[in-house]
This record gives C-alpha cells, sequence and structure tokens, in this order.
C-alpha cells in the first residue's frame, strides 16, 4: 500500500510555516514564509490578505515540490492560525481592508469604552467566555464601524486568520468552534450569539458570522487555481482546523483534560485543558476540536518579544553572540541578586496601563545579570498566568513546555524553579503544524483518534524544582505582588502619555 502523507500549515503572527508528516506524524520536509506585519502607524499590526495567502502557498509550494513524494499521496490537509485578529471578506471572497493581527491595539477605546460598562462585560464575559482585549474581534470590528463604516457595507464574513487560507485552497467562508471562541460564540451552547454582539454595540451584524465548523470536520477540497498555485492535487480534502493554542496543545500531547502547557513563544501561553465551562476576567475559555473539551488558557506578549528587545538593545545581533550571552547568564550563581523585570514592554496581565519595568538594577551588574533578569520576568509570567487558573483547575503535576524559550536550559529551570513544579520541554519543533496534521491524520482514518495521535510526541526527560531555590523564588513571587500594587498608582497616573 501507499504511503500516505498529511500537510500541516501553522500561520502565526509574521511567519508561516508547511509541515508535511508522514503516516506516523514524523515531519519529511519543513518550509517556511515570512509575511512582515506593518506598523507604520501606531498600534496597528496588520498586512494585506493577499501577502498572507501568497507567503502560505509559498510555504506549501515549497513542501510539495522538495519533498520527493507524489503530490496525490498528500490524503489530507489542515491549517492552524494565529486566534483573534479581524479578517473581514466581501462575498466573493476578496478582503475588505487588511489582515489585522491579535497584537493590534488600536482598538483600546472600544475596549475602555465596554470594560466601563459592568452589565456588558459581564454579559460578554458569561457567554463568550472572556473579557477582549484590543486584538480581539469585537473590539476591532466596533472600531471598523466607527471610523470605516463603508468597510462593513462591503463585508459579507469576518474570518480569522487560518480561515483565510482556508478560504483560498477550497473557496468555502466557514470557521471553526476554537477560533469563534474569540469573539461572538456562546461557548456554552456552542453557537453565534445576538446577546454578545448587543453587548459590543454590534447589534444588527450577525450577517457578518460564518458558517461553524468542528476542528476536524471537512472542510472542502483544493480547486483547480489553488491547486495550481501550490502544486497539491486538485480536490486534496481540507480540514476545518483550529485556533493556533489548541493545535500546539495537541503538538505538545497537552490536549488531554487536567493537563496545563506552557508556550514561550510571541505570547506567554499558559492553557489547561478542561471539560469545564468556568469564566474569569484573567482567563480566556475557548472551545476546542468538540464542544465539551476546552482549553482555559491566560496569556499576555510577555515573553519572547520582550527578549527580543533586551537583545536588540544590547546589540546582540547574531546566534553566536546569543548563545555566548546565555551561557554566562547560565554560569551565574542561581542565588545571586540581579534585577527584577516586570517584562510588560508591549502589553500586560495587569492592564493595559501597566508599563515595562527593571527595578534594582546596580553599577556592579553585567549583561548576563539583566539577561537573566529578564528570564526571570518572563518565567514569573508563568507564575501569574497559572495562579489565576489554579483557582479553579488542577491539573496533572508535571507540566509541559514549548516555544523557543524552552531551547533553553537556564530557561527552563528557571520555569521549574519559580512554579516549584517538574517541568517537561516537548521535542516538537512546530508543535502547530503538527497538531493541524494531526486533525488531518485523524480525520483521514490514518489514526483511530486524537489522543492516539498526541501519543506520538515525545518529551524530554523532566527538569525538578531546586530544593535550594525555594526562598529565591518565593522572594520573587512576592515581589512580582508588591512591585505591581506599588506601581499601580504611577501607571494609571501616566495613562494618557501610555496610550498615545
Amino acid at each position: 500500500m501507499r504511503q500516505r502523507y498529511v500537510l500541516g500549515v501553522d500561520a502565526g503572527q509574521t511567519a508561516i510555516k508547511a509541515v508535511l508528516h508522514d503516516e506516523g506524524l514524523r515531519p519529511i520536509s519543513v518550509a517556511r514564509r515570512f509575511s512582515p506585519l506593518d506598523t507604520s502607524a501606531p498600534r496597528h499590526a496588520e498586512r494585506s490578505q493577499v501577502d498572507l495567502w501568497a507567503a502560505a502557498a509559498d510555504a506549501i509550494g515549497e513542501v510539495v515540490s522538495t519533498a520527493r513524494i507524489e503530490p496525490r499521496d498528500i490524503a489530507a490537509v489542515a491549517i492552524t492560525g494565529h486566534g483573534d485578529g479581524l479578517h473581514l471578506i466581501d462575498a466573493a471572497g476578496a478582503a475588505v481592508g487588511p489582515a489585522i493581527t491579535a497584537v493590534d491595539s488600536r482598538a483600546f477605546r472600544e475596549v475602555d469604552e465596554l470594560l466601563a460598562d459592568a452589565d456588558r462585560t459581564r454579559t460578554v464575559l458569561e457567554l463568550s467566555g472572556q473579557v477582549p482585549t484590543a486584538g480581539s474581534p469585537g473590539p476591532l470590528l466596533k472600531w471598523v464601524a466607527n471610523n470605516h463604516p463603508e468597510q462593513l457595507e462591503r463585508a459579507h464574513a469576518m474570518l480569522s486568520c487560518k480561515d483565510v487560507i482556508r478560504l483560498q485552497l477550497t473557496g468555502q467562508i466557514s470557521t471553526d468552534l476554537s477560533d469563534a471562541s474569540a469573539s461572538f460564540l456562546d461557548t456554552r451552547r456552542a453557537e453565534w450569539s445576538s446577546r454578545i454582539l448587543d453587548a459590543y454595540g454590534l447589534g444588527g451584524l450577525e450577517r457578518l458570522l460564518p458558517e461553524l465548523q468542528r476542528g476536524g470536520d471537512p472542510a472542502g477540497s483544493v480547486r483547480r487555481g489553488a491547486a495550481e498555485r501550490t502544486g497539491l492535487v486538485e480536490g486534496t480534502p481540507v480540514i476545518a482546523g483550529v485556533h493556533d493554542v489548541q493545535a500546539a496543545a495537541i503538538g505538545m500531547g497537552a490536549l488531554i483534560p487536567d493537563r496545563l502547557a506552557l508556550v514561550a513563544g510571541s505570547f506567554s501561553t499558559n492553557g489547561v485543558t478542561t471539560t469545564r465551562d468556568d469564566v474569569d476576567p484573567r482567563w480566556q475559555s475557548r472551545l476546542s476540536i468538540r464542544p465539551d473539551l476546552r482549553i482555559a488558557m491566560s496569556t499576555s506578549p510577555t515573553a519572547s518579544p520582550a527578549l527580543e528587545w533586551l537583545l536588540g538593545l544590547l546589540g546582540i545581533t547574531d546566534a553566536a553572540q546569543r548563545d555566548a550571552l546565555f551561557a554566562e547568564a547560565a554560569a551565574l550563581d542561581p542565588q545571586e541578586n540581579v534585577p527584577f523585570v516586570l517584562p510588560f514592554f508591549y502589553a500586560s496581565p495587569l492592564g493595559a496601563d501597566a508599563s515595562a519595568i527593571l527595578a534594582g538594577v546596580r553599577g556592579w551588574h553585567s549583561r548576563p545579570h539583566i539577561l537573566r533578569g529578564m528570564l526571570e520576568g518572563i518565567a514569573l509570567m508563568h507564575v501569574w498566568h497559572t495562579q489565576a487558573l489554579a483557582e479553579r483547575f488542577e491539573w496533572d503535576e508535571t507540566v509541559v513546555l514549548g516555544g523557543g524559550l524552552s531551547n533553553s536550559p537556564l530557561y527552563v529551570r528557571l520555569v521549574a524553579n519559580a512554579l516549584r513544579a517538574p517541568i517537561r520541554v516537548i521535542h516538537n519543533e512546530e508543535p502547530g503544524a503538527f497538531g493541524a496534521a494531526a486533525l488531518a491524520a485523524v480525520s483521514h482514518g490514518i489514526f483511530p483518534s486524537i489522543e492516539a495521535a498526541q501519543e506520538r510526541v515525545a518529551g524530554a526527560p523532566v527538569v525538578e524544582p531546586t530544593a535550594d531555590s525555594a526562598s529565591y523564588w518565593e522572594d520573587a513571587r512576592a515581589s512580582l505582588g508588591t512591585l505591581g500594587s506599588a506601581l499601580d498608582p504611577w501607571w494609571t497616573a501616566h495613562r494618557t502619555e501610555a496610550r498615545l
């Protein structure tokens, strides 16, 4: 019997990866394309939908052309992508306005206006499972209504990032439950809600809400033009796909109830898989591949963006310099005092007014001290987010960790010590693409279930917290609370300056 393959595509904020997997979900070919964001306007982070599709198509095309397989042996394709943001299309599937990403913050006034009304905020939280951020679809759609009403008149549907790519592949306009959970979905009923639209002041726009599907459902097939553009065979099945947090959970072997997964990447993402529907303003409760399964996730952009800011400031321009600085930071005495960092360079879980802080900096501190302080600050964000989740949920003792920072043994050790929990790093360079491919494999019958597919995920040996670090991290966790409380009046007083 001929070998079958599945293709997983992961569309991030700036990079798009296509990974071809064999029947055992082993990656055999990888291609990446960058689709840079336009941030030239204050608070804007967008790109054209044409560029988004071009980057995805080029990545798929490279994988298909270099994999040394027959394209007809690709059994199915599935796509995941960053959540939130806003992608409006017309009835023909053409873009209406730019592809707005989740790190865009132009809609901060719309968020403030909603949060000022306790009743409307409560409705959004209780029905949709979250309080929105400026990068959420609801505030962004409200911003479009306030600033570009002509776009709403032209718009036929609102989609998420992955849906735009799937639309170009298949011609089908739809979204899945996990991405729909970011906006106007009643997550307890798993259906669109006019009450949530009304709470946002967007009543009457039900016409923009696309067809809903489960993440593993068939969602059309590759059409002729897309086949010619990508090298895929016309008629290849395409699966609905899921939000990238859900896909990454599969790729980390964590889409199993009562398992906690941490990702230190573009966002600090901290999610526990659950069948409970509890809600809290400090985290988001989003449906997963089926209505009875959720990930309760608490997130903030306080991981890699903060680290990259520091490395740029220190003049670290290549991998060799980066590795050398990490080695110097790792060589410091674990109990040595380093600067305390609140890594709120782009946003904060403590509120929109909170900005980044470097505290306790001394004249004898060197670049390694500053780096370790930054890494400790990023690790403390996992603490903040998981403490909020722990008030409602329990999880397995061992926590799984992924994302770019998990490649650093120093960072892994810091996270284990900060959380006082054993940490297992997952050996999966592209967990999102793996998760998408796993959905395709299950849909095509290669694996009997998503649970069986997750058994293919491998992890490193567990890293235990060290006993002698307990008091150090107890002080650090206390400092996170006291410093945040002490600075809150200053942040509030400087609110206007911070938001210009």
